[in-house]
């Protein structure tokens, strides 16, 4: 018995009662109280929560350990609380926490205040065979803070298990239970009304299949709009890129819906709302292809032959004042009237009552029915496209692909929870490789055209110009030369999806019961 127990008090319990009582069968030495202050920290989106991970400083160290555990898994020494991953000391902490966080930055979401009293229990020859201590949580000291709460932690000392297992019975004897799934870390995230998981910008809906389509799509729609008001109102906070991100998939989710779900919406308003939400995405088109670039500092300038790491600076010196101006102009436009009508009028349109249309001819239509046709007619529209690119991959027809494998995605992810669990997952799975080779391929094509694009722009100081003008040459060279790489390798990327395997599975899922419908 070598592991840390601990216990739940008994209600109303005196804690020194127990000290009082266990003294008169050992000797125990009080020692020094310790106080601590603790900050607990994840991302926005709860990456390290959802992956069982609790992260906290106290004084000058990190700390990440499992939730309901106690054990240390990693450590590490700050001087102050790191944002983003790449200001992490070095070492075993950062490179388990490098593939989670990502980009996001880490925000801090709570302090709390700890005290523990430990306490040494003494054989007759006045060793350590076992410690006690109080762990005492209060939210940050105000007059008359509240205890959050207060665990009594049994510490076995090596060589000694008899006492740490008569100590045990004792404790229990004494009322105390053992405190297994508890964890601190839900108490105080609930003093300051934080409820960890409470965010993701990933469709998480249960939808009846005998739903009507419009209710169901409805229900979609509204779960998209309060992503976009959440990540809306922390933009302008400029705490990480992700929040202008969620947003703009939140906004393009939205634009798929009204054009992928057909025929459930007078034509009127879908039509308006479509041009709405083009406009909408537009606003930050800019800012988020900035953001890009910047996020990839690190990634081109390991493109480059060191000789020419340093000279491509002035690139991304205009590139972040180019940024700040156009932050500034995506904040205007989210505070602008004619942003606020759209949201406005399409929130008021999401709570109306549903009503039947002479041009909404689906909109009666059990939701199962309607996305098994709509994700099988994609579906095959992607294989027919891919197929064709395979005789002639032509980047144009690549570009074509992409867009519609995205409106594939979005349909399967809308509609997902109707589906078994499993099987939708390897489906997507498969599609998102292909999406991600498309992607890979239409950025690098994109970048390539902005930097020779960018070079206009760039202050003109004879000297260092030249030196960054070659070191532009040298990364759109790179570019190019990734983005053949990336375009070979479509070829087998399509194939796999496209297996006769994913097909049979496909055609099982929504081609056997689907019903014809516009």
């Amino acid at each position: 018995m070598l592991n840390n127990l601990k216990y739940n008090l008994p209600d109303n319990y005196n804690k020194q009662q127990l000290i009082k009582e266990l003294s008169g069968h050992y000797t125990i030495k009080k020692e020094s109280m310790l106080a601590e202050k603790i900050t607990i920290c994840d991302t926005f989106d709860w990456r390290l929560f959802n992956k069982s991970l609790v992260l906290y400083a106290s004084g000058r160290r990190l700390f990440l350990r499992k939730l309901a555990k106690s054990d240390i898994i990693h450590s590490a020494v700050i001087s102050t609380l790191p944002v983003f991953i790449r200001e992490f000391p070095d070492g075993e902490l950062k490179n388990q926490l490098a593939p989670i966080i990502k980009m996001r930055a880490l925000l801090k979401l709570v302090e709390v205040h700890s005290r523990s009293i430990p306490y040494r229990i003494l054989n007759a020859q006045e060793k350590t065979v076992a410690r006690l201590a109080y762990e005492e949580f209060r939210a940050p000291p105000k007059k008359d803070t509240p205890v959050l709460a207060t665990y009594l932690w049994l510490k076995p000392v090596k060589g000694y298990p008899k006492y740490a297992r008569n100590l045990a019975k004792r404790i229990e004897a004494a009322g105390f239970t053992l405190s297994k799934a508890d964890d601190i870390f839900f108490t105080v995230l609930a003093a300051v009304n934080k409820k960890p998981g409470s965010y993701s910008a990933k469709i998480n809906l249960q939808l009846d299949p005998d739903m009507r389509s419009d209710k169901a799509t409805k229900v979609t729609l509204r779960f998209l709009l309060d992503v976009m008001r959440i990540n809306e109102a922390n933009i302008e906070k400029d705490l990480d890129t992700e929040f202008l991100h969620d947003f703009r998939v939140a906004v393009r989710r939205t634009r798929s819906a009204l054009g992928q779900i057909k025929y459930v919406f007078p034509a009127k308003t879908t039509a308006r709302f479509k041009k709405d939400f083009a406009y909408v995405g537009k606003l930050s088109n800019e800012l988020r292809d900035l953001d890009v670039y910047l996020l990839k500092e690190d990634t081109y300038k390991a493109m480059l032959p060191p000789i020419l790491r340093g000279d491509i600076d002035p690139l991304f010196d205009h590139l972040r004042k180019k940024r700040s101006k156009a932050l500034q102009k995506v904040i205007r436009g989210l505070k602008a009237k004619k942003y606020t009508k759209i949201m406005k009028d399409w929130e008021a349109f999401l709570k109306k009552p549903l009503r039947d249309s002479a041009t909404a001819s689906n909109a009666k239509l059990p939701v199962i029915d309607l996305a098994r046709n709509r994700i099988y007619k994609k579906y095959r529209n992607v294989v027919k496209l891919g197929s064709q690119i395979l005789e002639n991959t032509e980047d144009e027809m690549l570009h074509v692909l992409r867009i519609h494998c995205k409106k594939l995605r979005y349909l399967m992810e809308f509609f997902s929870s109707m589906f078994p669990r499993k099987k939708m997952n390897t489906l997507i799975e498969q599609l998102k490789k292909l999406q991600d080779n498309l992607g890979d391929f239409n950025d690098l094509w994109v970048q390539k055209e902005y930097l020779l694009n960018i070079i206009a722009e760039l202050p003109t100081a004879p000297k260092r110009s030249k030196k960054t003008l070659a070191a532009i040459g040298s990364l759109i060279g790179s570019l190019d030369n990734e983005k053949q790489t990336v375009k070979d390798a479509f070829a087998k990327t399509f194939t796999d999806f496209a297996s006769p395997a994913n097909q049979a599975l496909f055609r099982e899922l929504f081609a056997s019961t689907a019903q014809e419908v516009v």
